[in-house]
């Protein structure tokens, strides 16, 4: 027996308008619906970000309350970060021609005297605050940051190697204009026994505050909290603060920052890096005066 067909009414077959378009505008179509869906998704979740990042800044603070070393590390970086801009501006000429005026006469001494201002601010930035802060700190003392002598006694001869060892680099890069033209960094430093006598030993403080610092208070700070991993967090800082010497002095620094940052830590003692730096440091300045045929007793 047949069953009877039955007639299909054409109008159920017909399609949903967005079948019957091009396929561009179909495309098209569907781009803006999901435009449409998306952006107030994106918005919600716009808005919930900025609230996550209030409850976990929130968080945040709530850790470093509650674990004391976290706290101590972050103490100390800051006040890395405090230190580091005292020094980059309250240090600069123009704030020592702010304070100062300039003298109504002639002044042989005006550069100096802009020098001395430079190392004041860096003896305040790189040791009067890091000392006190590391006398505040709980279970901190300042004599933590690295201030033994029997460490830098019992391996001295490592740095005097250390010295013997970078002191024909410093000779061939003392022919180069660029470094001859840098230093001294007091350009009156030839002119007599005294002013290279003042300037080298305001230059020794200035690299006692910078070993006090850098592996002394950032090295022996934070390597009780990260161990040896102070050492490459302290360069960084190290490396960018010479950022206006010469190209072979910035690049080296970052070796240099590396071998006595993990002398500092090893030996318990930041001596040896300030006799490394105080010896390079003259060495550098006389070979640079020579060059120019600037020495004091070449002319008195």
């Amino acid at each position: 027996m047949k069953l009877p067909l039955r007639r299909t009414n054409q109008s159920n077959l017909r399609l949903p308008s967005s079948h019957i378009l091009s396929p561009e505008a179909s495309r098209k179509s569907r781009r803006q619906r999901v435009q449409s869906t998306a952006i107030p998704q994106l918005r919600s979740e716009s808005e919930s970000g900025l609230g996550n990042s209030a409850e976990n800044l929130g968080g945040f603070f709530a850790e470093v309350k509650a674990t004391p070393a976290l706290g101590q590390v972050a103490v100390i970086c800051v006040t890395a970060c405090i230190s580091l801009g005292l020094v980059e501006f309250a240090g600069r000429p123009q704030t020592f021609l702010a304070v100062f005026s300039s003298p109504a006469g002639p002044d042989p001494y005006w550069v100096l005297r802009l020098k001395a201002w430079w190392v004041a601010c860096i003896l305040v930035g790189y040791v009067a605050l890091p000392a006190l802060v590391m006398s505040l700190l709980p279970g901190k003392r300042v004599r933590d940051c690295h201030l033994g002598w029997r460490g830098f006694a019992q391996h001295y001869w490592i740095y005097a190697g250390l010295y013997g060892a970078v002191l024909p680099l410093i000779w061939l890069v003392a022919q180069t204009p660029s470094f001859y033209t840098f230093y001294p960094m007091y350009p009156q430093a030839g002119r007599s026994w005294s002013d290279l006598l003042m300037w080298e030993g305001m230059y020794a403080g200035q690299f006692i505050a910078l070993e006090f610092f850098f592996r002394g208070f950032l090295v022996g700070g934070l390597s009780k909290h990260i161990g040896a991993l102070a050492v490459p967090v302290s360069v960084m800082p190290y490396m960018m603060i010479h950022f206006s010497k010469p190209l072979p002095e910035a690049a080296a620094s970052v070796v240099a920052g590396l071998v006595l940052g993990w002398l500092a830590w090893k030996t318990k003692s930041i001596w040896g890096g300030v006799c490394v730096h105080c010896a390079v440091a003259a060495t550098m300045d006389l070979l640079a005066l020579a060059q120019k045929g600037q020495l004091p007793w070449l002319h008195g």
